[in-house]
């Protein structure tokens, strides 16, 4: 099993084969025969695990008609392969949930219910992690470790603790071997997303691969606390003179790659208006700068949280906000944020046209992408919202469409893009429901016009002219040296021009089929004049003549139906 060949270009070999085998069998328990046979992965199993695989394939698959089943309908039933399958699969899964643009409402909703079934570690595992990670020395510094768990995730464990000096701060470990499980789950992972684009051409729109490189990063920055306190300590460094927004203070001496000691923050979650009410906090102010908080995140620092659900969003006392949890940041090019604003700022201000140029300078277009036909799909889908003030239009639904069209044109948003979309409906969804007044396109027409302001400002263009011309006044500056050796080479008789070029390559071939032609009619020549000689040479000769002639020319009229069959073939005569 260990040979089995696919017949592409792998960009990884399938390491464990074993794995792989009780991937199939996972998603074949659960319904999935059909797609597993178009992408040849049944391969994989020996003829009594298809017999196996075959049969509650059929019986998953007939759970649909029974409504009350737990696994009763086809996106449950991934959900439960997902959740079954482990870490890597549920990310996936997570990946998926927000591709709004990619699948239909059915399965996002579905995957939205993924979460990670597991087991607590012992709390002499997390010690001897501890140990291990830390050594004894540092690990003494610990006062005290709560041996409840505060929270348990398929990648770490989270405890609260305390430290010799009083300070309260949460441990957040990391499991055992989970690393080296996701690498192969990766390394697999990538292998199905290339056997889909091979076998079901339907799926290529959705760029599978390229999906796969994103939570791939996505993962390997998560297994990586060093990362992750890192992001946290820029974050918070980005806002240090923004007294309201505050963030958790990394213990560097406390962590490791795989252990991250955290100053514990406290606070109501954004989901619990009651709890904010009860608390005295003023629920429009937070609301308001939260969506500046964010707004600066992308729009000034090109550096955002990418996973900013109610969760790990928490409300303080005097309206303020505490951020948790930066295993998902999220960095912008300068390019990229010009062009976000332009197209939130075509939004505000209903430039549907303008809007999709803006779109397709950050996005990846196919070679065939129709703009015109692009833009009257947009214009269409956007039709409704047309005439509405900017409180009644609901920017993260025209951001869906947005993405929805770009998709059925083989244009869809990049992961990065999608992660803003996601959360900045997250933001309105959340805004909304603390304070019914919300208007996020009034302060997001106003910040994006301040930024494209900032950008096309006359000390931007003298910023830039500087630039161009520091890069004039060095092209300028090595010229004469360049030309000195282009001249050299050419006098010296070794200057080469390499010249690249479809045509040529098309006519080279040409040349190459015409000179073979015609290399075997003078072969097939040679064999008539030599077979007829030899036909009409003496039978009192001591060998058979007549028979070698005869086989010439049967040779030389198989090589010339070859020749005929080829031109015929060619088209060309």
């Amino acid at each position: 099993m260990e040979n089995i060949q696919f017949n592409i270009p792998l960009r990884r070999q399938i390491r464990n084969m074993s794995r792989f085998a009780q991937i199939v069998n996972i998603f074949a328990r659960h319904g999935y025969w059909s797609v597993i046979e178009r992408m040849e992965m049944r391969r994989v199993l020996n003829a009594d695990e298809i017999e196996i695989a075959t049969s509650e394939s059929e019986e998953a698959n007939k759970t649909d008609a029974n409504p009350t089943a737990d696994l009763a309908g086809i996106p449950a039933r991934f959900r439960k392969s997902l959740e079954e399958l482990g870490p890597a699969f549920i990310k996936l899964g997570q990946i998926l949930a927000v591709r709004e643009d990619l699948l239909p409402k059915e399965f996002t909703d579905e995957l939205r219910k993924l979460h990670s079934s597991v087991e607590t570690l012992p709390f002499e595992t997390i010690q001897q992690r501890l140990k291990e990670d830390l050594g004894p020395q540092k690990l003494a510094e610990f006062a005290s470790i709560d041996s409840v768990p505060l929270a348990a995730g398929s990648i770490a464990q989270v405890h609260r603790a305390k430290l010799t000096d009083g300070s309260d701060v949460v441990i957040k470990i990391q499991r055992p071997g989970i690393k080296q499980q996701i690498e192969t789950d990766l390394d697999l992972i990538s292998t199905i997303a290339q056997l889909m684009e091979k076998f079901i051409p339907e799926s290529r729109f959705a760029r599978p691969t390229a999906m796969v490189d994103a939570l791939s990063d996505a993962l390997r920055a998560e297994l990586d606390f060093v990362r992750e306190a890192g992001s946290m300590s820029k974050m918070a460094q980005n806002f240090s003179e923004i007294p309201h927004i505050h963030f958790p203070a990394v213990h560097w001496n406390l962590s490791t790659q795989k252990v991250l000691t955290l100053s514990y923050v406290d606070g109501i979650p954004a989901s619990d208006r009651e709890g904010m009410i009860r608390a005295g906090i003023d629920v429009k102010v937070l609301v308001g700068r939260g969506l500046q908080m964010f707004m600066k995140m992308v729009f000034v620092d090109g550096f955002f949280h990418g996973d900013l659900h109610p969760g790990n969003l928490l409300a303080q006392p005097n309206s303020e906000i505490a951020l948790l949890d930066f295993g998902l940041v999220i960095r912008m090019s300068s390019r990229t944020k010009e062009h976000l604003a332009g197209l939130l700022l075509c939004l505000a201000r209903e430039d549907y046209d303008a809007m999709v140029m803006h779109y397709l300078e950050m996005a990846d277009p196919a070679s065939n992408l129709n703009i015109s036909k692009f833009q009257h799909d947009v214009a269409n889908a956007v039709a409704p919202f047309v005439g509405l003030s900017l409180k009644q239009m609901p920017s993260g639904t025209v951001l869906w469409d947005l993405a929805r069209i770009a998709a059925r044109h083989n244009t869809p948003f990049p992961q990065d893009l999608i992660i803003f979309v996601k959360t900045l409906a997250t933001f309105e969804g959340v805004g909304t429901r603390l304070d019914p007044d919300f208007n996020m396109m009034d302060q997001i027409e106003e910040f994006a016009g301040e930024l494209l302001a900032e950008l096309y400002s006359p000390k931007r263009f003298q910023e830039q002219a500087l630039s161009i011309g520091r890069d004039v006044a060095s092209l300028l500056r090595h010229a004469p040296i360049q030309t000195r050796k282009l001249l050299n080479a050419a006098l010296e008789g070794q200057l080469r021009i390499n010249v690249g070029s479809t045509e040529l390559l098309k006519l080279s071939k040409s040349v190459d089929r015409t000179g073979s032609r015609l290399a075997v009619s003078i072969i097939v020549g040679a064999l008539l004049i030599g077979s007829s000689i030899l036909t009409y040479a003496s039978p009192t000769t001591q060998i058979n003549v007549g028979i070698v002639g005869a086989s010439g020319f049967v040779l030389a009229g198989i090589l010339a139906v070859y020749i005929v069959a080829s031109i015929l073939r060619s088209g060309r005569f």
